[in-house]
C-alpha cells in the first residue's frame, strides 16, 4: 500500500502540535531557499545568512502554533526570514552609524536555479553586475526582486512573504527592474 503525501492541512496540524520529524523534514526542504534569500538580502554576507537561517527556523519552531496553513510552509518561513534579515540589517546599520565595526559583504558563491531562464542569465560578469544593482535597491524592492528573480516566487507568494498586496508586489518589482536597468545603463552594459 502506497503512502499518500500529507496534505497542507495535515502538515499544518503536525507543525502546530510539535511533530519534530515533520518540522525537520520541512527544514531540510527549505533551508537552502532561506539561506539564499538571506544571502542576497544581506548583500552576500554568508555568516549573516547562516545566522538568519538558524534564527528563522528557531522562530518558526517557537511560533509553530501560530502557523495556520493559509500560506505554504515555505512562504511562512520566508516571511520570518525576511523579517529576521530586516532586523539584522537594521542592527548592522545602527552599529555602523554609531561608529561600530563595518561589516564587509562577501560575494555569494551560489549557482542560480537552472530551471529559471532569468537566473541562467545571471552568470559571470552580468550576474555580478545584476547582484550589485539588486544590492543598491531600497529594501522592499530588493526583497521583491530577490524573491522573484532568485526564488522564482509568484507575485501572490511574494505578497504573503512581504506582507503587502499582490499589486504592490508587482509595482515594487516593476520599480526594481527599472532601477536595475538604470544601474546597468550607468555601468555601460545596457541601453
Amino acid at each position: 500500500m502506497e503512502h499518500a503525501e500529507p496534505t497542507s492541512a495535515d502538515l499544518s496540524a503536525a507543525i502546530r502540535r510539535g511533530d519534530e520529524a515533520v518540522f525537520s523534514r520541512l527544514v531540510r526542504e527549505h533551508q537552502q531557499s532561506v539561506f539564499f534569500m538571506a544571502l542576497r538580502m544581506g548583500r552576500g554576507d554568508e555568516a549573516l545568512a547562516r545566522d538568519i537561517v538558524q534564527k528563522s527556523f528557531l522562530a518558526a519552531w517557537r511560533n509553530r502554533k501560530s502557523f495556520r496553513g493559509d500560506a505554504s510552509f515555505r512562504t511562512w518561513v520566508l516571511r520570518i526570514a525576511r523579517n529576521q534579515c530586516l532586523n539584522e540589517l537594521g542592527r548592522a546599520w545602527r552599529t555602523r552609524e554609531q561608529g561600530g565595526k563595518d561589516i564587509e559583504a562577501h560575494r555569494p558563491r551560489d549557482e542560480p536555479n537552472d530551471n529559471n531562464p532569468l537566473a541562467r542569465l545571471l552568470r559571470g560578469e552580468a550576474r555580478t553586475l545584476v547582484e550589485q544593482a539588486v544590492a543598491t535597491l531600497p529594501t522592499r524592492q530588493r526583497s521583491v526582486a530577490t524573491l522573484r528573480l532568485y526564488d522564482d516566487l509568484s507575485f501572490a507568494e511574494i505578497a504573503e512573504v512581504c506582507e503587502i498586496t499582490t499589486n504592490n508586489a508587482k509595482v515594487s518589482f516593476h520599480h526594481a527592474v527599472r532601477n536595475i536597468r538604470q544601474f546597468l545603463v550607468k555601468q555601460g552594459v545596457a541601453a
